[in-house]
């Protein structure tokens, strides 16, 4: 009877490690096979390669089927292999959302967000402010004057209006010189209802010049944003909507 316990005592320890051995290694694999913060280095290489070497291109995981990848302030998701990337819409159909949108807000903000706040040039609400939009413009556009027309109507639904530039024809141009006599002068709002209406002149060119940097920035957000039309306006909440709302319309896409 003593020997049959020893033996079954010898067993039960040796049931026992075993077990625990096996435990142990099939929770080292599991992890292994759920660690979802790794990323090859055949599916940077595929995406580097696919992007050029891009010195602003950025890979992180988004989830444990994709990758975001980001090129500057525009945003796109891929594969895991690095294979495929998506450049146009990827659609969660358990959420119903499309996350592409959502990454490519959240990268919009934060590529405003590094702006400085001086180079916006803002026509506040007359009234309490709900909402505060950011306007890629150009004094020269025509859908630009026409949403300018309306700025009292925007600013008294409250709806902030922050303006940043974005002359069209590019530097050494006409609207360039003209933006960048706007933001120096003395009277910048005024100046730019007057813009906007075709009636501004320009003053000394020593003046413009302070600002051309002020512009510039500017101009390299609207182009890392990939927005290349006016008037583009950028959301709250990091969408886009290009062309001309009239103010209740504006409203009304703000409260949705």
């Amino acid at each position: 009877m003593k020997k049959n316990s020893i033996k079954l005592q010898c067993f039960s320890s040796t049931f026992l490690n075993i077990f625990t051995i096996t435990s142990l290694a099939f929770m080292q694999t599991s992890y292994a096979q759920n660690d979802s913060s790794t990323i090859t280095s055949d599916a940077y290489q595929s995406i580097q390669s696919f992007f050029q070497n891009n010195p602003e291109l950025s890979i992180q995981r988004y989830n444990q089927e994709l990758l975001e990848v980001s090129v500057g302030a525009r945003s796109f998701l891929a594969s895991n292999d690095g294979r495929y990337v998506y450049l146009g819409k990827v659609i969660d159909t358990h959420k119903r959302t499309d996350i592409s949108e959502q990454v490519s807000r959240k990268k919009r903000l934060e590529a405003l967000a590094k702006l400085d706040d001086n180079y916006k040039l803002s026509f506040p609400a007359t009234v309490k402010e709900l909402f505060a939009v950011t306007l890629f413009t150009d004094v020269d556009c025509g859908y630009c004057r026409r949403f300018h027309r309306n700025m009292a109507q925007y600013n008294a639904l409250g709806i902030r209006v922050d303006y940043l530039m974005f002359p069209r024809a590019g530097k050494r141009s006409e609207s360039y010189d003209k933006t960048a006599e706007v933001l120096c002068s003395e009277n910048p709002q005024d100046n730019m209802t007057l813009a906007m209406k075709g009636k501004f002149s320009a003053s000394t060119s020593s003046i413009k010049t302070k600002c051309q940097q002020s512009l510039d920035e500017q101009m390299l957000l609207a182009a890392k944003l990939g927005i290349s039309a006016t008037p583009t306006m950028l959301l709250p909440n990091g969408g886009i909507i290009e062309g001309a709302l009239n103010p209740e319309q504006l409203l009304a896409q703000l409260q949705q």
